[in-house]
Order: C-alpha cells, then sequence, then structure tokens
C-alpha cells in the first residue's frame, strides 16, 4: 500500500484543517479529535480546569462553521474570548454575557476573518504537564486574540451591552 509523503504537497493540502489551518492528520475531523482530547483533560485532572473556557472559547473562533453559526453564538466566543484575555476570565463578566445573549439582543454577525491566529490547538496538544498547557492554552487564546484585532472594539461594545443588560 502506497502512501503520500507527509510532507508533500497533497498530504499537506489533505490534512490541513480548513477551519485553523492546522497540519494534522485527518483535516478538521482530526482537528477536532485534538481538541476532544485536549479537553478531556480538563475532566481528568483539576490543574487543566483552569484554562477550560479559555481553551474552548479560542477553538471556536478558530472553527466558526460548527461553534459560531448564529450571531448570537459568535458573539458569545468573541465576547468570551476577549473577557477570558482582557479580563482574566472574570465569572461576572462571563454570566453576564449569558444572561445578555439568552435575552433578545439585536446584534448582527461580523464577517468571518480568514486569518485566525498563529497558533493552533495542535500547539496546545504537544504541553507534557499542567503548566505547559495553561502557558499554552493562554498564548493560543492570545494570538487568536490578536488576529480578531480588527473586532476588539465590537467585543467592548458588546460586553458593555452585557453589562449594562
Amino acid at each position: 500500500m502506497s502512501r503520500t509523503s507527509p510532507s508533500s504537497p497533497q498530504a499537506l493540502a489533505s490534512d490541513r484543517c480548513p477551519e485553523c489551518g492546522a497540519l494534522v492528520i485527518g483535516g478538521r475531523a482530526g482537528c477536532q479529535a485534538l481538541y476532544d482530547e485536549v479537553s478531556a483533560r480538563s475532566y481528568s485532572h483539576p490543574g487543566y480546569a483552569g484554562t477550560h473556557a479559555l481553551a474552548f472559547d479560542t477553538y471556536c473562533m478558530q472553527h466558526l462553521q460548527p461553534y459560531c453559526r448564529s450571531a448570537k453564538s459568535y458573539a458569545a466566543h468573541l465576547t468570551r474570548l476577549c473577557c477570558g484575555i482582557e479580563h482574566a476570565g472574570n465569572a461576572k463578566i462571563f454570566a453576564a454575557i449569558q444572561k445578555w445573549l439568552n435575552g433578545s439582543v439585536a446584534i448582527e454577525k461580523p464577517e468571518a476573518l480568514s486569518y485566525r491566529g498563529q497558533m493552533t490547538i495542535t500547539d496546545v496538544h504537544l504541553a507534557s504537564n499542567v503548566e505547559e498547557h495553561t502557558k499554552r492554552v493562554h498564548a493560543w487564546a492570545q494570538s487568536v486574540w490578536e488576529a480578531y484585532a480588527v473586532q476588539h472594539d465590537l467585543a467592548h461594545a458588546w460586553i458593555k451591552d452585557a453589562l449594562g443588560a
């Protein structure tokens, strides 16, 4: 059975996640499997739980098709990513965002960005302990947040609306 060389252009194209660009066996499905594996760490060791929400919102903002289909889901993940980066995951802000989005809000979903950050779940998956995992999740989230710089004002406005709701 012959297989395409892992470094050939055909292998690279077929094994690249179309959402985040990660080079991973299985493309989009392989990327999701890596995220699921990383996410499971949160349930197996309490040290990983502290970055679970930040990792989830970061992954969602890199994978818009399945996770950010509606304006509300997009707003939820963008504002929660903002909160995770700029407000250290403040629980009161998270609660305000959820309450705001559970109500009737008139928001429009912004255009999807083609570039969604340099780091991907593959970088976090490589972590060998809690400390490295935490450091990598924060770096990944920062990378994605920076990629969304053109939408920072929107995220800030939505958080302001949520806090005023």
